[in-house]
């Protein structure tokens, strides 16, 4: 019974692609016009590309709005997505499997006056600074760089404005408005022949420009077909789509976007206070008596926990950020230690899970002296053989 419910399943999958055909999300980065014709002819041709390779109908759907589209991929609402860089990280993180990406990468760079004599992002602290829209590849990528240091961009700078395209953000800089701008290369590469004034003083990160990424519940033949149908493109059509700054497709896997889907999703690199220790350092301060929290939610503590470890759940109502407000979180900071220099250690579920981080704050903020923080929690624990109890 359950092989023909899965059978029937299956089928009926099937039927409604085969109906409705594949839909393919188009998202324009801030600086191609959505209703520019060139634009919109390149991506129906494409999409007859791609119909006609995986011999199916497929609905094209463009857009301009990353934040729309982001709720979309995180309710598989796509089965393919060609979009930039940041969002290909995005739908990683939501059941998308990358299978192309642009053939040449983009550098985000920071600019400014010749004049300014600022070099890199540490010395733009404390600045004013431009940025293109606060969903682009750019503003995300700047994003995630202070995110790994502990910042968000208002704590970082004097003043952030976000401006409606890539040239914008130049010309503000460049008529004084502001005294960093962070932009692609490739815009930068267009103004600098004719503004000799600006100079790129820093580099935050080399990623692809854009990629393809195919829903991972997809058969894998199909995934296969996308891959092909976009690193096979002849040459008339992609010198058409090369003319509305749609590059030339390698194919990519997971790696590629790696960065992009990490970086600001994850927990900040540093914790200023607190002391980040690796799982054999752990496994020493525990032998020495040192507690270590495992601050997860009680049931995923349940399913499997290092040894010895106190279940104190960090409840957490605030976002994912660097900014956030720990009033709106609840923790029983009772059940720690009175003496503020006893040393202690707090762990989660790893780089990208929150709970530890925020708890090592607080108990920083708290005033304890001696706080470890196990970043990369659990996982790490596991890879190094360590083992792990259960608790019925």
């Amino acid at each position: 019974m359950r092989l023909w419910t899965a059978i029937i399943a299956g089928f009926m999958t099937f039927c409604a692609h085969a109906s409705s055909g594949l839909i393919f999300n188009v998202t324009l980065d801030y600086d191609l016009e959505r209703n520019h014709t060139a634009n919109q002819n390149a991506i129906n041709e494409l999409s007859e590309h791609l119909a006609r390779r995986l011999g199916q109908p497929v609905r094209p759907v463009m857009t301009q709005n990353a934040e729309r589209v982001g709720e979309r991929i995180r309710t598989g609402a796509y089965d393919v997505i060609l979009a930039p860089a940041q969002l290909i990280g995005v739908a990683m993180r939501h059941g998308y499997t990358p299978v192309a990406r642009s053939d040449k990468p983009t550098r985000i760079l920071l600019v400014g006056s010749r004049k300014s004599g600022l070099k890199g992002l540490e010395q733009t602290r404390g600045q004013r600074i431009v940025l293109p829209h606060r969903d682009s590849l750019v503003s995300e990528i700047l994003r995630g760089e202070l995110n790994a240091k502990g910042f968000s961009p208002n704590g970082y700078f004097s003043r952030v404005v976000h401006v409606t395209s890539y040239g914008a953000a130049l010309y503000a800089l460049q008529i004084g408005q502001a005294d960093v701008a962070a932009v692609k290369e490739e815009v930068m590469q267009e103004w600098a022949p004719r503004n000799p004034d600006l100079a790129i003083i820093g580099t935050l990160a080399e990623v692809p420009l854009a990629g393809v990424a195919v829903k991972a519940s997809l058969d894998d033949a199909v995934k296969e077909r996308v891959r092909q149908a976009f690193t096979a493109v002849d040459g008339g059509l992609q010198a058409r789509l090369t003319r509305v700054n749609f590059r030339q497709f390698d194919p990519a896997d997971t790696a590629d976007f790696t960065y992009v889907s990490e970086r600001g999703h994850f927990t900040p690199e540093v914790l200023p206070g607190a002391t980040i220790v690796t799982a054999e350092q752990v496994r020493q301060l525990l032998a020495q008596g040192v507690p270590l929290y495992d601050v997860r939610p009680e049931s995923h503590y349940r399913q499997g926990h290092i040894p010895k470890a106190i279940n104190l759940t960090y409840e957490m109502n605030s976002p994912k950020e660097v900014d956030y407000d720990d009033s709106l979180d609840r923790w029983d900071v009772s059940k720690l230690p009175k003496d503020r220099n006893s040393p202690m250690i707090f762990q989660c579920n790893g780089a990208e899970c929150w709970y530890s981080y925020k708890a090592a704050r607080m108990a920083v903020k708290l005033g304890y002296k001696k706080v470890h923080w196990f970043r990369t929690g659990l996982p790490a624990w596991k890879a190094a053989g360590y083992p792990v109890e259960q608790k019925t």
